[in-house]
């Protein structure tokens, strides 16, 4: 029976390492936003980390399809896997698309949103820091707070930049590439927020 018992830290320890790959990438964007558009070298570390990211995903299922007992439910942990996973495959979608698109001039809204991230990437970090303690704390509330008003502020740069990109640019495939980029990036900043209230609603449901 020892085999089906979890180890209580186990997948604490293994969200700890996509929570890893979450941060280094979200750092990776920033450092391509500041050369921008010389791509190549990011996004070649941007694939290797989301392989990184989706081994650990891979490895937390496996995990959790061997073990009777969770520390919390089942779906949540699949659910909490899944959406971390997903914020790094978005942001090496963004910087791929880059290249793909072979975009040359780079918009303010690609700086704003890089400085987001990061802020939101460091605030779920603390987050997950402490999330094995599964306490609703000042610091759970203050984080998830933040990161809300970090995605409100995604959301405002979105639909400016969109207002901006139809009204003024002029080439019909220049406004197709942005205006998917930064849909890609305002949907980082939603995951951001969902995996906020994925982590609330956990701590709340087992404190």
């Amino acid at each position: 029976m020892r085999f089906f018992l979890p180890k209580e830290n186990g997948f604490f320890t293994l969200f700890k390492k996509i929570n890893d790959a979450q941060k280094e990438i979200a750092q990776l964007l920033k450092d391509f936003a500041s050369h921008f558009p010389d791509g190549d070298e990011y996004e070649k570390k941007a694939k290797d980390i989301e392989r990184q990211a989706d081994a650990v995903a891979h490895e937390i299922i496996d995990t959790l399809n061997r073990t009777f007992i969770t520390p919390f439910d089942r779906e949540d942990i699949y659910l909490l896997t899944n959406e971390l996973d997903d914020i790094v495959d978005l942001i090496e979608n963004v910087i791929h698309n880059v290249g793909v698109y072979a975009v040359i001039s780079k918009r303010e809204e690609f700086d704003q949103f890089a400085d987001l991230i990061i802020e939101a990437s460091q605030a779920l970090g603390k987050l997950l820091d402490h999330f094995q303690e599964l306490k609703k704390t000042d610091l759970l509330t203050k984080s998830k707070i933040y990161i809300h008003e970090l995605e409100d502020k995604g959301d405002e740069i979105f639909c400016k930049g969109l207002h901006t990109l139809f009204t003024n640019e002029k080439d019909a495939r220049t406004l197709i590439q942005w205006k998917d980029i930064l849909e890609d990036l305002e949907n980082v900043m939603d995951k951001y927020q969902k995996v906020s209230d994925i982590i609330e609603s956990i701590v709340v449901k087992t404190s």
